[in-house]
Order: C-alpha cells, then structure tokens, then sequence
C-alpha cells in the first residue's frame, strides 16, 4: 500500500472536521426550536445550589467536549501525514475514544433532562474529586484552597441533589472514589466503547484495549509495531528483540486507530439529532469516512458500521 494512503486516512478526518465546523457555525451551536434540546431547556425546574440552569449546564457539558474530540481528530491526521509519530497516532486515537464516549452517553436520545443532568453532575463530582487528587497531601497553601474549594462545590451539588430527590451515594471522606448520584456511577470508557462504535459487538472494546496498551507502554501494545525483517534469524516464538525492526503501515493504523472516527462519528450524530441539526451532509461525509478507513484497513464495506 503506497504512502497515498496515509493521506487518505488524514483526509478522511479533514472533511469530518469541516462538516462539524460548518454546521456549528452555521447554528452557532444553538439547539434549533423544537429539539429535543431545546424542549428540554424550556423545562429546566431543577434549579438550586448546583447552578440555575442545570439543565443548560448538562447540556453545555456535552457540547464542550465535541471541540476537544475535533482537534484531536485533527492532530491524528497530522500524524498520519508525517514521516514520524506512528505510536503517538495511537495514543491521540485513545484520547478521541475516550472524550468522545463521555458526549456520547450526555447525549443519549430520551433518557430526559433529569437523567441528563444526573450523568453531567456525576461528571461533575468525577472531576471535583481527581482535582482534590492532584494536590495530594501537600500542605500548602494553594493545595488547601484547592482541596477546600473542591469540598465546598461537591457539598453544593450533593445538598441540591437532595433537595430534587436524587439518591446520593458514596462518601466525602473517600479519599479516592467520588460521591455519585445513583442508582449507578459514570461508566467507563471500556464499558461504553463496543457500544459507540459496534453497539452489541466487541471491537469498540478491543480497539480501547488496543490503544490503551499503547499509551500506557505495555510491552505487548508496543511490540505491534515491531516486525521480523528480511534475513534476519529466526528462532522461534521467542525470537531476540535485536532481530526485529519498527514496521508501519496505513493498513496496520486504520485498524488500530479506528475507534477514534468511528466513535466522533457515532457522537456527532447524536449531537445533530439532539440540538435538531440536519445531518443529511453529516451522513454523507461519514459514509466517505468510514469507506476510507475500511478501505485502507483491508476490510469490508457493511451498509452501516
């Protein structure tokens, strides 16, 4: 397969940024009269401690992380179209996964704005607690302000949870887990990939599995990207590690990075058909997509991935 493939890859996720730009700016990220958005903002009575318009702020959430999948989007085609940077295009395509879930699940179609704004406040709390986790038991004092101001913003949203009746779990004085509000925690990423990118299958899963082997060194994550070359000895399953060379190949990338457009993909379309967007150009850009990448990976075309 020839470097031109390489190219195809990076311009495959080009014309997915430029759809998703265009039509932002297009609606100026504005839910359009008579979404499911925009019929769940116009109920908002869950105001309190947590904010005024919690049901916005859920919302908002789930639209701030879409920018963030984009340009991660953009650095992985950056990669692709450079001489270097091939383990790094992994770990880019683990971060896409792993953000664009989090919009994926804040914008599941008719679970209502008050299951909406449970999972964005338990993103809250998630987050509240890693920031009192990156001071740790420093005594100075900005840790304490930090570790303070995180206490004090949890107890707000756990005392206006109450008060609109939802069921608290967990403890404040766990040092390590957040307090949630139930019946259940914010998923993983392992456990929401197979269903944002192959819903009831498995490969979202291992195309997680795959990059997060990568990123975190695992020897058996960085070995995929280690081949025999020609002459070299042979011997045997166990075969030295000085006889192998770094091999890449577009083909080798598309299958283990698919995850990151397949689950940006998955993402946006939940996020037009939330804020009411039309999608038809969506689609259709996504179709290009998904043929390039299939394509280039050696795979077949299904009618829908």
């Amino acid at each position: 397969m020839t470097t031109d493939a390489w190219h195809v890859l990076s311009g495959s996720l080009q014309i997915l940024r430029e759809e998703y730009d265009n039509t932002y700016t297009r609606y100026q990220g504005l839910a359009l009269p008579g979404s499911p958005a925009a019929l769940e903002l116009q109920a908002d009575d869950l105001a309190g401690e947590w904010g005024a318009c919690p049901v916005q702020d859920a919302y908002l959430g789930a639209i701030a992380r879409v920018p963030a999948v984009m340009d991660h989007l953009d650095a992985l085609g950056v990669l692709f179209a450079s001489p270097g940077g091939l383990m790094a295009s992994y770990t880019v395509a683990r971060s896409v996964l792993d953000i664009a879930t989090k919009s994926w699940f804040l914008l599941e179609p008719e679970v209502g704005a008050r299951e909406r704004v449970r999972r964005h406040m338990n993103y809250r709390l998630q987050s509240l607690k890693e920031q009192s986790l990156l001071v740790g038991d420093s005594q100075s004092a900005e840790a304490g302000a930090t570790r303070q101001g995180a206490s004090e913003r949890t107890e707000r949203i756990l005392r206006a949870a109450r008060h609109h009746g939802f069921f608290v779990k967990g403890k404040m004085a766990d040092k390590v887990r957040p307090c949630y509000l139930g019946p259940d925690r914010v998923p993983s990423t392992t456990e929401m990939a197979g269903e944002v990118i192959t819903p009831g299958g498995s490969l979202g899963a291992l195309l997680w599995r795959t990059t997060s082997a990568v990123a975190h060194g695992q020897t058996h994550g960085l070995m995929m990207f280690y081949g025999q070359p020609p002459g070299a000895p042979v011997t045997g399953p166990d075969d030295h590690f000085e006889y192998r060379q770094m091999q890449s190949s577009p083909q080798d990338a598309a299958l283990g990075c698919a995850g990151a457009p397949f689950a940006a993909l998955t993402m946006l379309r939940r996020l037009y058909s939330h804020c009411g967007w039309p999608a038809a150009e969506l689609e259709t850009v996504g179709r290009q997509t998904q043929e390039s990448w299939l394509h280039v990976a050696g795979l077949p075309h299904p009618a829908n991935v």
